[in-house]
């Protein structure tokens, strides 16, 4: 389901970096009239700060969850082996099972369980048990609910730089649906069944964003462009 980026769908990044950018360029008016600022690095700063801020709500007790939540509802379901080794194949004494599976973006790990809203069918009637830990392997002995469909997440980026999630006790799928907070918006924004709106809540916390990234910035280019004054001065005798 991935596609390439359009201007549209990364048109939210390119103007919180270019209100970013203005308001460096007012900051070190008189200054430097033209400072060299990578709008790539600027991008990428701008999803660190996004991070840095989630987790710094997340330690009061602050996060605005709903605020934060993006749907992904066109996640294609197909088959891997959960073991993914690379030693295993024909002839070899390890055994590869195929498990249904579905790859993600990146989760904000640092929120726990509350990093994912719902994991399930795409109908939203059939929520799956969620797992980020080897704890999903005893799921089945559970006596309430061993029966009912549990996803496994693999916190380790795969080739792709995603996710890789393993789904058990569900019946044939072609498509679920995620509702998760994802570390980085660009990845999500890979799915064909995104569209610009569904990443719009990424602006609850721009503001803070923009103010905290044009204040580091700015003092690290005044600090650059602040000539040293050698003391020239000799001390009495």
């Amino acid at each position: 389901p991935l596609i390439l980026y359009t201007n549209m769908q990364i048109d939210w990044l390119n103007k919180l970096s270019s209100a970013i950018y203005n308001d460096i360029i007012a900051g070190l008016s008189g200054l430097s009239s033209n400072p060299r600022i990578s709008m790539e690095q600027l991008e990428d700063d701008i999803i660190d700060e996004r991070l840095t801020i989630i987790k710094e709500y997340a330690i009061k007790g602050l996060v605005p969850y709903k605020d934060l939540y993006t749907s992904i509802t066109c996640l294609e379901v197909d088959c891997k082996p959960i073991e993914k080794c690379g030693i295993c194949g024909i002839g070899s004494k390890f055994k590869q099972t195929e498990i249904p599976h579905v790859e993600i973006p990146q989760i904000v790990n640092d929120l726990g369980s509350l990093a994912v809203d719902y994991f399930g069918t795409i109908d939203r009637e059939t929520p799956f048990k969620v797992y980020t830990d080897i704890s999903y392997q005893y799921h089945k002995y559970d006596r309430w609910v061993g029966r009912k469909p549990y996803v496994y997440i693999d916190t380790t980026p795969n080739e792709n730089n995603m996710y890789d999630c393993y789904l058990f006790n569900v019946p044939l799928l072609k498509t679920v649906t995620i509702i998760a907070v994802f570390k980085d918006p660009r990845q999500v924004l890979g799915f064909s069944c995104c569209n610009n709106g569904d990443v719009i809540n990424f602006n609850s916390i721009a503001n803070d964003i923009k103010r905290r990234l044009t204040e580091k910035k700015v003092r690290w280019y005044r600090q650059l462009a602040t000539p040293i004054n050698l003391d020239h001065q000799t001390p009495p005798r």
